[in-house]
């Protein structure tokens, strides 16, 4: 089912604590096996696209049938479901995912100064919450395609809650997009006392599975997984190409690995049976 109070939803979340992994997928056989993870763990999922993602199933301008395709196994599933925005630029952008029916998205503004930023987020949190849909900020930056590395300073992560009227904020403690990583735990923990809200980890695939369970303690509601399920994609579908198989054997193994690692986030975190 597709999550129609996810603000509230979000706050429940990081009131018990556990976190959702929030999977970025790049085609409707990715998107399904995610949610298929989700019901055999009876858990809450989100399930995310990155704008290059939409690009490239889109033409012209419209975003695409992902969303569509997506939106529509959501409402179909058994489990609670969330359809996010990754890394969406600028209001225009964000607004036509809303109007597409996504239920949360996450403005990038990490190229702004503060002040410019916290205007920007509040701006898409008024329409966002305007439609019952969550919104994510973001301080600091996670290397990959941000090119930059910059940790979070705790002393501005209450504004975004504050002024920027975010549901959750992503922060940058360690963990870097497509990258092995250990999280600066004391630095979270220091973000997590004077944000007092949901936190959000990017670069989520590297992170080590230790840090993952303390961070779940420390008010982190969700971690983004991109590049372990890219890999394991392509595993699936190198071992169906090598051993012959046809175009529904490739989709098959390829959607057989993405379960798996779906799955396996989905315990680790601490999602599974709720």
């Amino acid at each position: 089912m597709l999550v129609q109070q996810p603000r509230e939803f979000l706050r429940t979340v990081y009131a018990q604590p556990f976190a959702l992994p929030a999977f970025n997928v790049c085609n409707m056989e990715m998107a399904k096996a995610v949610i298929e993870a989700a019901v055999a763990e009876q858990a809450p999922v989100i399930v995310q696209t990155y704008p290059g993602d939409l690009a490239h199933a889109a033409f012209g301008s419209d975003l695409g049938p992902l969303p569509v395709l997506i939106r529509a196994m959501a409402t179909e599933a058994p489990v609670p479901v969330i359809l996010h925005l990754d890394h969406g630029p600028g209001l225009e952008f964000n607004l036509r995912c809303l109007r597409a029916g996504y239920n949360s998205v996450m403005y990038d503004g990490h190229d702004l100064p503060l002040e410019e930023a916290l205007a920007e987020t509040a701006l898409i949190a008024r329409a966002a919450h305007g439609l019952n849909a969550s919104v994510e900020g973001e301080l600091g930056t996670f290397g990959g395609g941000q090119g930059s590395f910059d940790l979070t300073n705790p002393d501005e992560a209450p504004l975004m809650f504050e002024r920027g009227h975010v549901d959750m904020l992503a922060v940058s403690v360690g963990s870097e997009h497509g990258q092995a990583s250990r999280l600066d735990l004391d630095l979270l923990a220091a973000i997590n006392a004077k944000a007092q809200g949901p936190l959000v980890i990017h670069g989520g695939s590297g992170v080590h599975e230790d840090d993952v369970r303390a961070a779940v303690r420390m008010g982190v509601v969700k971690i983004n997984i991109g590049a372990a399920l890219s890999r394991a994609w392509c595993q699936g579908s190198r071992e169906a190409l090598e051993a012959g198989e046809d175009h529904y054997g490739v989709l098959g193994r390829a959607m057989d690995r993405v379960r798996e690692v779906a799955r396996h986030r989905l315990q680790l975190m601490g999602a599974s049976g709720r």
